[in-house]
């Protein structure tokens, strides 16, 4: 029989299979983050009861809700359409997510630039400590990566003795070492990702970005090549062009979405919110140089700040709940 209980923050009914006990997810109306009751947890209380759980038994499981969904919802679910990624993502999963955490809904949005300031400073607040140090190990780890490759293409030089090998190496080694920023990238993206979203974000995730490399170089190299070509048209067009495919990292990260579609979804959510990130942009740039005034201390703050705020105005962007 399935787990019933309500969610402690919005008193929503939610449904979930008895193996899922004990284990932490996000309440798909509200953004906070529960535990599922023991099975020996009777039904739900209703609202103003004063107790957590009810008298009645548990109505039954509807035959169409999702058996991947952590919750069921009440009344009817969407079948959704997995050839629309603004549909319903009853059947959405991603790496990025907690097991047990049901995505959020995915509905274009005009963000305001005060919310964002304000709401990632409240989200930073409580884990500023978490994100400081993801960005610490993953330069670190960088940092590391790049000696090494120097180290080694130095040691072929030497041995080789030959202009053309030395060369070779050399520029084998700067794309090994730009490889690998991109993908501790990816991995250092989902961690804030998680953050922003409130679930359980740890160390390990900065290492888990390798199913997104591929979509994630070529959208790089193809955004890069259209602003360039957008810039040495005129500069204007170029930053619009920017901030119009901003979002396709995110997308494939979340969504899980090609190439072209994360270009093609970024063009739509963009829509309406190109100088709102013109403006964040230049704000950010003004900031962070304001953060190299006392030693480079406010970068401690600063950088970790604006990592935190991309893929909170990518969630905002798209509709969906944040820690704060």
């Amino acid at each position: 029989m399935p787990i019933e209980f309500r969610c402690t923050q919005c008193n929503k009914l939610l449904r979930t299979p008895d193996e899922t006990a004990g284990r932490q997810a996000k309440c798909p109306e509200c953004g906070m983050i529960v535990t599922v009751p023991s099975p020996g947890a009777a039904g739900p209380s209703e609202p103003g009861s004063g107790s957590p759980f009810g008298s009645e038994p548990p109505p039954p499981l509807p035959p169409d809700a999702p058996a991947e969904s952590p919750f069921a919802p009440e009344g009817p679910q969407p079948t959704g359409d997995p050839d629309n990624p603004y549909a319903s993502p009853a059947d959405y999963s991603a790496a990025g997510y907690l097991p047990g955490a049901p995505a959020g809904a995915f509905t274009p949005t005009v963000i305001d630039m005060g919310d964002i300031f304000s709401r990632t400073w409240e989200i930073f607040k409580e884990q500023w400590g978490m994100c400081l140090l993801a960005m610490v190990v993953v330069w670190v780890i960088n940092v590391v990566f790049q000696i090494a490759v120097g180290l080694f293409t130095g040691m072929i030089g030497a041995v080789a003795n030959d202009q053309v090998i030395m060369v070779t190496f050399s520029v084998l080694g700067n794309l090994a070492s730009s490889l690998f920023s991109i993908w501790i990238g990816i991995g250092q993206a989902l961690f804030f990702l998680k953050i922003a979203r409130g679930q359980d974000a740890a160390l390990g995730d900065i290492f888990t970005g390798g199913p997104f490399f591929l979509n994630i170089l070529l959208a790089s190299i193809l955004v890069g090549l259209i602003c360039l070509v957008g810039l040495v048209a005129l500069i204007v067009p170029g930053i619009v062009l920017s901030l119009m495919f901003s979002q396709f990292y995110y997308l494939i990260l979340d969504r899980n979405v090609g190439v072209l579609d994360s270009l093609s979804l970024s063009k739509e959510l963009t829509n309406g919110n190109k100088m709102t990130l013109f403006v964040i942009g230049v704000l950010a740039v003004f900031l962070m140089l304001a953060a190299l005034i006392p030693c480079g201390l406010g970068l401690l703050i600063a950088v970790p700040y604006f990592a935190l705020m991309y893929p909170v105005i990518y969630l905002a962007m798209t509709g969906q709940p944040t820690l704060r």
